[in-house]
């Protein structure tokens, strides 16, 4: 059994099943359990992931969030509870699980997953892609203002080795750290996750494992044209929508649109229906 998690609000959870679509789509005879760690979710969308998710034979589980463990934590309106559950997963989700998949719902999995669960973890926490080069400007600016080493990873998929997370990441930790230099922080829970965890997380190849669909060209590019839709379709585990601009949406200029289009109408064939 597989374990990917997903956190999101009543908004991103109705996309879930457009990645589990996809993700079953690959993975025909592998059996997943799906977890949802959300504070708003409604009782009936989440008998709705229940049934769709039982067709493949998946088990899902979602998780309210247990109030004691944020009693302390920096709250406002740039730090609400949800920045904080896929770093406190270790504490929510149930202790005989060993290693999960963190997926953000804008995501799709396109071609097979599994390798991630053979990655030898043995020393880190996470595993996760940079959306930056190692050398690049960006990359040197985050460094100089989180003071960190390690390259800047994005967060929107993460291999979690819960094992030992369970023993090193903390609430108390993390509230601390935000209580003492939240001023500094651009985006938040990445920024928190990096400064924190970023020595103890192991690169994964972005264009493989965390393909952002906005750098198609500078992918493109900097692999003197590998790196095309061809190799994409043929190579790429996860293709991550991020910012901003969704495929879901009208007026969406970024590559895979169509393919993102075609999951969503796959599910609802399926029996899924969007609002």
């Amino acid at each position: 059994m597989k374990h990917i998690l997903f956190t999101a609000d009543q908004r991103y959870a109705v996309r879930i099943p457009i990645v589990v679509k996809s993700i079953q789509s690959v993975h025909p005879g592998t059996a997943f359990h799906i977890h949802l760690i959300s504070d708003d979710v409604s009782d009936e969308l989440k008998q709705k992931l229940v049934s769709f998710c039982e067709q493949y034979q998946y088990e899902f589980s979602c998780y309210s969030v247990p109030d004691s463990l944020f009693r302390d934590a920096p709250v406002n309106k740039h730090y609400s509870k949800a920045m904080y559950y896929r770093m406190l997963a270790p504490q929510i989700l149930p202790t005989h699980i060993d290693k999960v998949l963190y997926l953000d719902p804008d995501v799709l999995v396109i071609n097979p997953l599994l390798p991630l669960w053979e990655v030898d973890m043995t020393e880190c926490l996470f595993a996760a892609a940079s959306h930056t080069v190692e050398e690049g400007v960006v990359n040197k600016i985050n460094r100089l203002r989180l003071q960190t080493s390690s390259i800047y990873f994005n967060t929107g998929v993460l291999m979690m080795n819960l094992e030992l997370c369970r023993n090193a990441v903390s609430s108390e930790r993390i509230f601390e750290f935000i209580q003492k230099n939240g001023q500094k922080f651009l985006l938040p829970d990445q920024d928190v996750f990096n400064a924190l965890f970023g020595e103890r997380t192991l690169p994964l190849a972005d264009e493989i494992w965390n393909y952002d669909v906005r750098n198609y060209s500078q992918v493109f590019l900097r692999s003197s044209g590998r790196i095309n839709e061809r190799w994409i379709l043929r190579n790429t585990a996860i293709l991550h929508y991020c910012g901003r601009e969704k495929p879901w949406k009208e007026g969406y200029r970024y590559r895979f649109g169509n393919l993102y289009r075609h999951y969503e109408r796959l599910s609802e064939i399926d029996g899924w229906s969007l609002p």
